[in-house]
């Protein structure tokens, strides 16, 4: 009856076009005066402390860093590298493309960025070699939805905070789910458009070549400082966000090629994303206390235990409802609202908690590319100057190998457990590498 009311209530709103971070509210708030469980006063409680974290404060600092390099010629710089070093194959403008969106996804964790940025370069070049709008619409939203999936990952950080997960170790295990994801789509880009056109007629010198690489260097870097240092324990993932930020201001000041004005563009931006998503943060706070408080997971896990019979069922329904549900609603508000009631019932069938949540997040990433409100297939539609449809069938079949993948991700563990077993000498084994990353995190409330 409880959770009839507090999810009933919650999408009737929503089926009349409530604002999520609204539908969350308003059902929370029905939910406390319907069963006088506790004072309306906890819902401004909640709500304050919903936004208190530490690990938080990389949301909007990871959301900056994205719009800097926007702005900053970091994107220009990377793209001519990887021309240079992959443009003399038939076909391979595409894969220019798709490795420069998985590079850029490690550096902001928006897919919707890593779709305006690298297709403001790209998309002149896609044209002319002999991409059509619908095909270059379709790689450019496919791969930029490996922004949420290849770490930092705005998406994880949401669920590692919401679930008590440690965020550094989640990313360490999406790093091979998102290159083999990119890599699937190379494979795609390379069997459907082998007669196209090489993303460079020109054969370049390996001194010109060394040129774009020295070039792109810084860009390539900061990947690897803010990775290196959240998993050897330097920093916490919202120490990283501060230092994405600060490096591709300082770069972008020293390429000359960032204003005043872009600045402040990039901070209004940052306001306006950022606001949206920490303002569902601080309402599912109360739904996240709701849950718990009633103990509504736990009657779910033992209500639904006894008829999925194993994991193999759960997983596939697991898959199925995440699919769908990413079709018709935000990502970051899903998080908040199913993870606490479906993971607890895979933890229950013994499943590994790690597994789970990083199956869980690139589930629903898939929402990004898959209509009706894919947001990356609208952002790939205002960039290529063309219609929705159109961009849906560029980006049908890499829909279907995502799909693939990502069951392939959810019925092996252990490529997504490997890396992370690797580095910390056996996953459940003793944490050597990730010891002092894992307390940093622990401590931050990560």
């Amino acid at each position: 009856m409880e959770v009839a009311l507090l999810l009933g209530v919650m999408m009737i709103l929503l089926a009349y076009g409530v604002p999520i971070a609204f539908s969350i509210g308003i059902s929370s708030s029905v939910f406390l005066m319907v069963t006088q469980m506790k004072p309306l006063i906890l819902i401004a409680q909640r709500t304050v402390l919903g936004t208190d974290s530490f690990p938080l404060l990389a949301i909007p600092l990871f959301t900056l860093g994205g719009y800097l390099m926007e702005s900053s010629g970091l994107s220009k710089r990377l793209v001519g590298c990887i021309e240079k070093l992959l443009g003399g194959a038939p076909g391979s403008v595409g894969t220019v493309t798709i490795v420069c969106c998985t590079i850029f996804a490690a550096l902001t964790g928006s897919g919707p960025a890593t779709v305006a940025a690298i297709g403001a370069i790209m998309l002149p070049a896609m044209l002319k070699n002999g991409y059509s709008k619908s095909e270059t619409g379709g790689i450019l939203a496919a791969a930029g939805s490996l922004g949420p999936v290849i770490p930092p990952s705005i998406c994880m950080i949401v669920y590692g905070s919401t679930m008590n997960v440690s965020i550094p170790e989640m990313f360490v295990a999406a790093i091979v789910p998102g290159l083999l994801l990119a890599a699937s789509f190379v494979a795609v880009n390379l069997v459907m458009n082998r007669n196209k056109k090489a993303a460079s007629a020109v054969k370049y010198s390996r001194k010109e070549v060394m040129e774009s690489f020295i070039q792109a260097v810084p860009v390539l870097l900061l990947p690897v400082i803010i990775l290196g240092g959240i998993y050897t324990g330097i920093f916490t993932p919202t120490e990283a966000a501060v230092t994405c930020v600060i490096y591709s201001l300082v770069l972008g000041i020293a390429y000359r090629e960032m204003k005043f004005s872009d600045l402040i563009s990039a901070m209004k931006k940052t306001i306006v994303t950022s606001g949206m998503v920490m303002f569902i943060m601080a309402m599912s706070a109360n739904f996240g206390w709701i849950l718990s408080a009633a103990k509504i997971p736990t009657t779910v896990a033992n209500a639904l235990v006894p008829y999925l019979g194993n994991r193999f069922v759960f997983t596939v329904l697991l898959l199925i409802l995440l699919f769908i549900a990413g079709c018709f609603m935000e990502v970051l508000a899903l998080v908040v609202i199913l993870a606490p009631i479906l993971i607890p019932i895979g933890v229950q069938l013994g499943m590994d908690p790690l597994h789970l949540g990083v199956t869980f997040c690139i589930a629903l990433v898939m929402g990004l590319i898959t209509p009706p409100f894919g947001m990356n297939l609208f952002t790939a539609a205002a960039v290529c100057d063309t219609t929705f449809v159109e961009i849906v069938k560029g980006a049908l079949p890499y829909i279907c190998v995502a799909l693939i993948m990502i069951s392939l991700f959810a019925f092996v563990p252990q490529i997504t457990l490997f890396l992370p077993g690797l580095m910390a000498g056996g996953r459940h084994g003793g944490e050597k590498s990730f010891k002092r990353s894992n307390r940093i995190a622990r401590s931050s409330g990560a």
